[in-house]
């Protein structure tokens, strides 16, 4: 199954199941089927290109693999074109001059910046770790034993360009990968590997879409860590004892339970039991980051943080000690919204867990990185709230 297909309109039979069983909007079996009949006359709807946060659960519940995500994404891009996006939407650009990730940037302690100035290196290269834009910044990811010794390349001008996906800004999407080809045959490498989901899913299956032209092998780092765990290289001398839910990545369903499943493994083997939210796997929340995708929403911040405190409504009801996720964007977005929810349950990145299994002594500079990111929202992001002007792609 294809599911980064366009939209086939021949094979949707206007069941509605899409949207009746989407994750976010769990929409009576009648309102979903008008709001299919709606986008089939491009009329304006009352819900989903308001409301949906393209996790692409829909492509994976539709029962005539129709791919009704590709059409919500088509109507955003026509949107933005048409009208343009609100001046907002600027600050959550990605490769906009001042940005959120930019802003915290900013204010990382001497070591953190150090190591981002060594992952600027250009020279050329066989093998390279490609850090994405979360882990940039979070470096400090990055300092553990765990991993060896890591060529490790990019900075924030090698965004993959997930956000733009998400939200239908196709023709950035596209010099995103004209601008990633180009890098990547700079530096001459032969294979990448990733930490991240994301950028995982962006580099094999959707950049090629958009025109880019890779010469590179492509693989996912959790296999091989969760493989060096079982073979013994690595071995668990403080075992976790706690039980933990997981924030699915939206980008994880792609790649199947084969894939979703190495958390839970590597989990298993730290000593952490999983508690399994309700909607968990394919049809997981998002993290809140979707809330800022749609054409209306041009990341408003209350959109953001209505997902962002849904996802952690969903964990606090599993009763689990803590929630973890594998995506460093999915663990910002959480620890941002952690600042807003009364709850006790820590929120980490797997690799951390895994390092407090092995014994190794955590940094955690999330919270403060949070309160950053908070409150260049308020300040940065504030003011353009009550601007009427647009931006056009």
């Amino acid at each position: 199954m294809d599911y980064f297909a366009p939209f086939d309109a021949e094979r949707c039979i206007g069941c509605g199941e899409c949207f009746h069983q989407c994750p976010v909007m769990e929409l009576p079996l009648d309102v979903a089927r008008a709001e299919v009949a709606r986008l089939d006359h491009a009329l304006p709807t009352k819900h989903v290109l308001q409301r949906c946060t393209s996790c692409f659960a829909c492509n994976f519940i539709c029962p005539e693999g129709a791919n009704p995500a590709q059409r919500i994404l088509d109507r955003w891009h026509e949107q933005n074109r048409r009208s343009g996006r609100p001046a907002r939407s600027r600050y959550f650009d990605p490769l906009a001059e001042d940005n959120f990730r930019t802003h915290l940037l900013g204010a990382l302690p001497a070591e953190e910046k150090a190591l981002l100035r060594q992952w600027t290196d250009t020279s050329p290269c066989e093998e390279i770790f490609f850090p994405g834009c979360n882990i940039i910044t979070a470096p400090y990811l990055m300092q553990t034993k765990l991993l060896g010794d890591l060529n490790i390349r990019g900075t924030l001008a090698e965004c993959c360009g997930e956000m733009y996906f998400r939200a239908g800004q196709f023709d950035k999407l596209r010099s995103v990968a004209a601008h990633l080809t180009a890098w990547s045959r700079r530096l001459g490498f032969k294979k990448m590997t990733l930490l991240c989901t994301a950028g995982w899913n962006l580099f094999t299956n959707v950049l090629p879409r958009y025109g880019a032209v890779f010469d590179f092998e492509v693989e996912h780092l959790l296999p091989r860590l969760v493989e060096r765990f079982e073979r013994g290289e690595l071995t668990v001398s403080h075992p976790l004892h706690l039980t933990v839910t997981i924030q699915e990545s939206c980008h994880a369903k792609f790649f199947g339970d084969q894939y979703m499943d190495l958390p839970r493994r590597l989990l298993k083997i730290l000593g952490a039991e999983v508690v399994e939210s309700r909607r968990n796997r394919e049809r997981a929340l998002c993290c809140g980051i979707g809330g800022g995708f749609s054409a209306s929403s041009a990341y408003h911040p209350w959109n953001l943080t209505r997902e962002t405190l849904r996802a952690w409504h969903e964990a606090k009801q599993t009763g689990a000690d803590a929630v973890v996720s594998y995506c460093a964007g999915c663990l910002q977005m959480l620890s941002v919204g952690k600042l807003s929810y009364p709850t006790g349950m820590p929120v980490y990145h797997l690799l951390e867990l895994a390092r407090m299994a092995t014994g190794e002594k955590l940094s955690r500079p999330q919270g403060a990185r949070a309160r950053r990111t908070l409150g260049g929202v308020v300040v940065k992001q504030g003011p353009l709230l009550l601007s009427r002007r647009r931006l056009v792609d």
